[in-house]
């Protein structure tokens, strides 16, 4: 066997029959490869691909109306092919806007298919647009707070950066709906001042409902709502203590603000009436100038503004002047007793006042009020100093001491004056109550009860000249102390003071 597969013969038939097959292999392959590629390609249906807009000109229409927003799609490839594009969003149809305008219109759609898939077949192959023109307007930002700040703080109003107006760009049948631009923010619980708060706005209906159209710019604002105290704006009241060098007075006296703002819980607020927490010493003010003082916040007051006020005043020669024929007003007389002027006799006192020349230009006998207090006389004969009751800047002149010789009698006690003739009055007939303006006064019934109490000057029940010496006395005069006390140690009392 061996001897014959090494024949050059049987080697050459060998070949000759794996040739053959080799043929018949090759033959075989090239016939029968196309019908079996046929028999791998599919034709599939794909359906409810959406359709995507492009190229619209987004700053000026808004698309109204896209239909149908669906196609369907038939197509071909191998089954490879197709099982790699097994899902919707691997087709692509769209349909371009770019040449579209304002209106309704028909455009043709554009399938894009993954590679190796054939297009059979879009259902519909075109689709109706209606594009409406886009308007813009201005609105102003609103801030709506919600909730309630901390115990005893105010909400103040919130401040839009950077000026508060943005423009909302809408189609024109929705422009009209907009009754709303702005956030909300919380303020529940605050203390302090919101600040540099970024809210994004929205545009609202007039329900409620948010416009979704609605193209904002800017979209982002920065927001500050004040949170502050309750305050309370107090009147200004100024005080005065010592007095100017001898020979000075005050020509001028202007101050920076009329008016105190303070800050604190409500009911703290609620007892105040007005500022009196600022005074000045007269004896320091040497010349014209000017005077800065620090407002401090009284007990329970958080803060106040502004937190110091500025005084500008001029310093001139002071002059005087005799104001002639002063009434007097008598206070303090116990119940029951009389009292009357004795000297001078027509009850009427001339004074001397010394200040500004400006202002004794501006003083007449109204403006002085000339006050003896009789609290603790009794019966007989007294003099009485009298305190001076004088406007701001003007005082009583150096060295003119003012009083009154007041006789003080019994009321309730029958009269023991002679009759015309000589004679004691009759039993039973009683002496005739003084002119009302011979400078008597009858002690009320209410114990010092009198005209010097009454800010108009009228005796409640005092009678004489006493009684209505105080009823010239100008309404509003600055510097005029109206309180008893002031001559319980029988020193004239300065209206400055």
């Amino acid at each position: 066997m061996d001897k014959w597969l090494n024949h050059p013969t049987a080697l050459k038939i060998i070949s000759l029959l794996i040739g053959i097959l080799m043929w018949a292999v090759v033959h075989f392959d090239s016939e029968e490869t196309p019908n079996t590629v046929s028999t791998l390609t599919e034709t599939r249906d794909i359906d409810g691909v959406q359709i995507k807009p492009i190229g619209m000109d987004d700053k000026n229409y808004a698309l109204r109306l896209l239909d149908p927003e669906v196609v369907h799609l038939t197509v071909r490839g191998s089954r490879s092919d197709l099982l790699i594009a097994s899902h919707n969003n691997d087709y692509q149809v769209t349909v371009d806007l770019s040449k579209a305008s304002e209106g309704r219109m028909v455009l043709p759609v554009k399938v894009n298919l993954p590679r190796g898939l054939e297009l059979i077949e879009a259902q519909p192959s075109n689709v109706t647009v209606v594009l409406e023109r886009l308007l813009t307007k201005e609105f102003e930002v609103q801030i709506n707070a919600e909730g309630t700040p901390g115990k005893g703080y105010k909400l103040g109003q919130p401040l839009v950066k950077p000026n508060g107006r943005v423009h909302v760009t809408l189609p024109e049948d929705e422009m009209n709906e907009v009754a709303f631009v702005g956030a909300t923010v919380s303020v529940d619980g605050e203390e302090e001042t919101v600040s540099d708060k970024k809210l994004k706005l929205t545009a609202l209906d007039k329900n409620g409902n948010e416009l979704t159209d609605a193209i904002i710019s800017p979209n982002v604002v920065e927001v500050e709502i004040p949170i502050t105290k309750p305050f309370k704006k107090l009147p200004l009241q100024v005080s005065f203590k010592g007095s100017l060098p001898q020979g000075l007075a005050v020509a001028s006296f202007k101050q920076s603000v009329d008016a105190i703002t303070i800050y604190g819980p409500q009911d703290v607020l609620d007892k105040y009436d007005f500022y009196d927490g600022l005074t000045i010493d007269l004896s320091q003010v040497k010349q014209s100038g000017t005077m800065e003082l620090n407002v401090e916040p009284g007990k329970d007051i958080a803060t106040v503004d502004p937190a110091t006020v500025t005084f500008d005043f001029t310093i001139v020669s002071a002059e005087t002047k005799v104001l002639p024929k002063l009434p007097v007003t008598m206070i303090g007389l116990s119940e029951g007793l009389k009292a009357q002027i004795a000297l001078p006799e027509d009850g009427r006192v001339d004074a001397s006042i010394s200040g500004a020349p400006n202002m004794l230009a501006q003083i007449g006998t109204k403006d002085v009020q000339l006050v003896a207090d009789l609290s603790g006389l009794g019966p007989g004969s007294h003099v009485v100093p009298l305190a001076m009751h004088v406007p701001r800047f003007i005082d009583q002149a150096a060295g003119a001491s003012l009083s009154i010789t007041v006789t003080i009698t019994d009321g309730t006690a029958p009269a023991t004056t002679d009759t015309p003739d000589g004679s004691l009055p009759a039993n039973g007939q009683t002496d005739t109550e003084p002119d009302a303006d011979s400078g008597a006064v009858t002690g009320g019934s209410t114990n010092g009860s009198n005209s010097g109490n009454n800010p108009s000057g009228t005796a409640g029940t005092g009678t004489g000249a006493g009684s209505n010496a105080g009823a010239e006395q100008k309404p509003g005069n600055e510097g005029v102390d109206e309180s008893p006390d002031t001559t319980k140690n029988n020193q004239p009392v300065n209206g400055n003071q």
